[in-house]
């Protein structure tokens, strides 16, 4: 009994596997786009063995930077109070008080020969305590003198202008350091290797917890944000592309993102749906993807500002400048999008060369076609449906 069901499971991960295998054998070898897309993901992985080579050394001399750092704080703690200096006393107070409060740099920190901190300076009401702990936390430290100036609301004070009140700073950092990322990427692959020997539920949530803590080191993205569960955190694009077209036909072109699908590969229709809003459709890994948008900002010939209404699909904003230069167009585009799947959908899609910022470039140089030549790009959506349609007729 116990081997039928160990089959079965095999079995049925072995059909998983090899259906997943057969669908990228395909998407490699399409007889349109296959060259392509090979030569696409053998590019990445040649890059990510670099990248891998570089964060390995990064982490080494991180590692090594911080295990010198814990040798001497070992050291200190050997030498006697009265070897500790004013300007040292006053340097650890300053960097432990700036782990634990939002405006460290309007602390004001005076220490004296008798380990006496004197603190001055405005805070905030809910932080004095965290301050006052960490401040007694240094060693060294016999005496806090209270001078700080506490408030309720940051008001118009400069050194607390930027602090939220009731932000609390979580005791996990959010940002890894290069050799705690490397030291939890191999304890998540080998967990995630051990937990495959293990029973079926044990297993599973051991190989899960051991990806995540992979997924987690790799992207030095917190786990919300890698699943797209928390849009915290966008990607950011910039281009910036010359045109031989005048500004006034270059911005109107873009003026009106009917015309998108013209150019754009994936873009299946733009259409108005009210005033200085649009309904896009594009093309999705499984099926399209649909949302609606708006242009907040129009500065005729100069400027335009798009962002997406609540609760698209696709979140986005940005702008495009059309600056003269000379008789064409230097176009500078600048966006921000927070990907459907999270930080590991973007690294997933830029695998495969299907990321918004390859997109972008690709769309951009055929716009730049169209403009200079009045030819529609032989891959645009467009002109694609058009070659379909005519097939059929046929």
């Amino acid at each position: 009994m116990k081997r039928e069901v160990m089959g079965g499971k095999y079995g049925a991960l072995t059909a998983i596997g090899v259906a997943g295998l057969g669908m990228l054998t395909m998407y490699l070898l399409d007889p349109q786009a296959g060259r392509r897309r090979r030569a696409v993901v053998t590019d990445k992985l040649r890059s990510g063995g670099t990248q891998v080579g570089r964060v390995a050394e990064v982490a080494w001399r991180d590692g090594v930077n911080r295990s010198r750092g814990l040798a001497a704080r070992l050291r200190s703690r050997m030498t006697a109070d009265r070897e500790l200096s004013i300007p040292r006393l006053e340097g650890r107070v300053r960097a432990r008080i700036g782990r634990a409060v939002s405006n460290p740099h309007g602390i004001h920190v005076r220490a004296s020969d008798d380990g006496t901190i004197v603190l001055e300076g405005p805070i905030l009401a809910e932080e004095v305590g965290k301050l006052m702990a960490a401040a007694w936390s240094v060693r060294g430290v016999t005496k806090v003198d209270d001078r700080l100036d506490v408030h309720d609301e940051p008001g118009n004070i400069s050194a607390l202008q930027g602090v939220e009140v009731g932000r609390h700073r979580s005791r996990v950092p959010e940002n890894w350091s290069p050799s705690l990322r490397m030291l939890a990427g191999g304890a998540g692959i080998l967990t995630a290797l051990l937990s495959l020997s293990r029973g079926r539920a044990i297993g599973a949530l051991g190989t899960l917890a051991g990806g995540a803590l992979f997924a987690r080191s790799v992207t030095n993205q917190r786990l919300g944000e890698i699943a797209g569960r928390r849009g915290t955190r966008s990607v950011h694009l910039d281009k910036e592309l010359l045109i031989a077209a005048p500004p006034e036909q270059v911005f109107a072109f873009w003026n009106h993102p009917e015309n998108f699908p013209q150019f754009m590969r994936n873009v299946e229709a733009v259409q108005m749906t009210g005033d200085n809003r649009w309904h896009w459709k594009v093309a999705g890994p499984l099926r399209p993807v649909e949302w609606d948008a708006e242009i907040v900002e129009r500065d005729e010939n100069r400027r335009l500002v798009w962002r997406t209404l609540p609760g698209a699909a696709v979140e986005s904003e940005g702008c495009i400048d059309f600056e003269p230069d000379g008789a064409g167009t230097r176009l500078r585009v600048s966006m921000s999008y927070t990907p459907r799947a999270g930080i590991a959908g973007h690294a997933v899609a830029r695998l495969f060369g299907r990321d918004a910022k390859t997109e972008l470039d690709e769309d951009l140089m055929r716009v730049k076609s169209f403009l200079e030549t009045g030819t529609p790009a032989r891959d645009a959506y467009a002109t694609r449906q058009a070659a379909s349609e005519r097939t059929i007729l046929h």
